[in-house]
């Protein structure tokens, strides 16, 4: 009996930016838009800073411009080292996504018109895993297009592994 071989697709995104004003975090939209689910979860807290903008900062004088642009009352920000993974379906392939490395997860609270909250993520690197390229993609496209992600550079890795 002869072994199919199989590929395995793999992309890595380094120094990937997730900002949002619903989801706190890029693990978050795909838990409860994309319908993944946590696999493994480890973080260890690196430092923790939070920082109020005094309140006669918010007094200064203003540009006529200016005084329409909202104005950020608090900072915090939450540096770990992460190793999560999530798995799910997209486009009938399985994808699996591994958040690796360092994560830092800020909340910006903003107030304009009225007051609200930024989450921002940076990642130093996500990877996903499937038998489908076309799906990762898909994928990666639709995470673009529906929550702005940004990284620095991608990386396309076939594995071929025997099927047993």
């Amino acid at each position: 009996m002869s072994r199919q071989p199989r590929e395995l697709v793999v992309l890595l995104l380094r120094n990937v930016v997730f900002r949002h004003s619903e989801f706190h975090s890029l693990e978050d939209a795909l838990v409860e838009k994309y319908g993944f689910s946590k696999v493994e979860e480890k973080e260890q807290k690196i430092s923790e800073l939070k920082q109020l903008i005094p309140e006669e900062c918010k007094k200064r004088v203003v540009f006529e411009e200016e005084s329409t642009a909202p104005v950020v009352l608090e900072e915090i920000e939450r540096k770990l080292s992460a190793l999560k993974i999530y798995n799910g379906m997209f486009l009938e392939s399985e994808i699996q996504v591994f958040i690796l490395g360092e994560t830092t997860q800020k909340e910006d609270i903003v107030a304009g018109e009225e007051q609200y909250t930024i989450y921002t993520a940076e990642y130093q690197l996500v990877k996903l895993v499937s038998k489908s390229g076309y799906a990762i993609q898909q994928l990666i496209e639709r995470l673009t297009m529906d929550l702005g992600i940004e990284f620095k550079s991608k990386e396309w890795i076939f594995h071929r592994c025997e099927e047993g």
